[in-house]
């Protein structure tokens, strides 16, 4: 038996860095409404830890007839205790040293849990500084593909990198969806040099990257396992708004894949499938097992279309893998797949 969390909050617990991280208001909404997300790649009879049991039962009632039957059981803020004697692995949205906290809290064998060690190495190959070299690589070794990533320790770096490149993207090395992101066209407001100084002063260093004529976002979903190997397991198509998630298209392989061959060889696709593949089986060895995610764009060139093999790297699952698992679950009944806010709190919203 399986005991699945919902942790959304994940990426920005990374960035604390410590067990008594506590979730920004969004976060802490987003896991007591969609706590039941888990239930679309769980088995039957698997053990689904939530804020709101009621809550979750709710929420999963719509698609009821796609879920197998789990068991929703509440978490350590319901202080109260549940026997897990009988459960064999844990799978969490993604592993830090909170949700760890929580769980053993929460009476969840030691052994079931990452150690200190690999937590740290999760920590670490999970900022955006880890995924320079292997930019770097793909970009030197498979031609057609484009991107390049700075780290600069200081104000007066990033304002080299401005005079040198005029639009920049600034990133936090580690952040959640859209929230530690700053785009500068030419100029540094004070707001703009504020987040850098902030963000320099808390972890250490900022990302600088190019601003790119983007013209579709997409990731490689992949799952490994922790002993050199990671497994396809399938393309996402999203959208974005300001760097945000906002959605999925649920569409098959032969789909997804004919769109991005509107504007690039599935030749040069599969060729860095397979070298990420590669390199992350290494990188994860004795480290990480379970779903990860590689977020990749295809840019514009002066007369040309490009790819960005590595925008990002989560170490986590992703919503591409949660789309995937809607897809397989619903078998085509669905097209979209969303997150939505109705003032109220957050839902599952799958369109025709």
């Amino acid at each position: 038996m399986r005991l699945h969390v919902f942790n959304p909050e994940h990426d920005l617990a990374l960035a604390f860095g410590g067990e008594r991280f506590t979730a920004p208001r969004a976060g802490r909404e987003m896991r007591r409404w969609l706590g039941f997300l888990p239930a679309f790649w769980a088995a039957e009879g698997d053990l689904v830890m939530v804020d709101d049991v009621e809550k979750a039962a709710a929420a999963s009632a719509p698609w009821c007839r796609y879920l197998p039957s789990v068991h929703f059981v509440p978490s350590p803020v319901n202080k109260m205790k549940v026997n897990f004697e009988r459960v064999d692995r844990v799978e969490v949205w993604g592993w830090d040293a909170a949700i760890c906290s929580q769980l053993l809290k929460s009476g969840v064998d030691r052994r079931l849990l990452p150690s200190e060690s690999q937590l740290s190495a999760m920590r670490r190959l999970s900022s955006r500084q880890a995924t320079i070299g292997l930019l770097d690589e793909l970009v030197s070794e498979v031609p057609g593909t484009v991107g390049w990533r700075q780290v600069p320790t200081s104000l007066e770096e990033v304002y080299v990198l401005l005079g040198e490149h005029r639009r920049i993207v600034l990133k936090a090395p580690w952040s959640s969806s859209g929230r530690g992101v700053r785009y500068v066209d030419g100029e540094m407001t004070a707001s703009l040099e504020g987040f850098v100084r902030n963000t320099i002063a808390m972890q250490g260093c900022v990302i600088v990257e190019p601003f790119y004529d983007r013209i579709l976002d997409f990731g490689v979903e992949l799952v490994a396992d922790g002993e050199g190997r990671t497994d396809y397991a399938g393309l996402s198509v999203f959208n974005t708004v300001n760097g945000a998630y906002t959605g999925n298209l649920l569409h098959s392989e032969q789909m997804k894949t004919e769109m991005l061959k509107t504007y690039i060889n599935e030749s040069l696709l599969r060729e860095t499938i397979s070298r990420l593949q590669a390199r992350l089986g290494t990188l994860t060895m004795q480290v990480y097992a379970g779903p990860l995610g590689i977020d990749m764009m295809i840019v514009k060139a002066a007369d040309r279309y490009l790819l960005h093999p590595c925008v990002e790297v989560n170490l986590r699952r992703t919503m591409g893998h949660v789309a995937l698992d809607i897809m397989r679950r619903t078998q085509g009944d669905f097209s979209q797949m969303r997150i939505a806010y109705d003032g109220k709190g957050y839902f599952l919203e799958l369109r025709s």
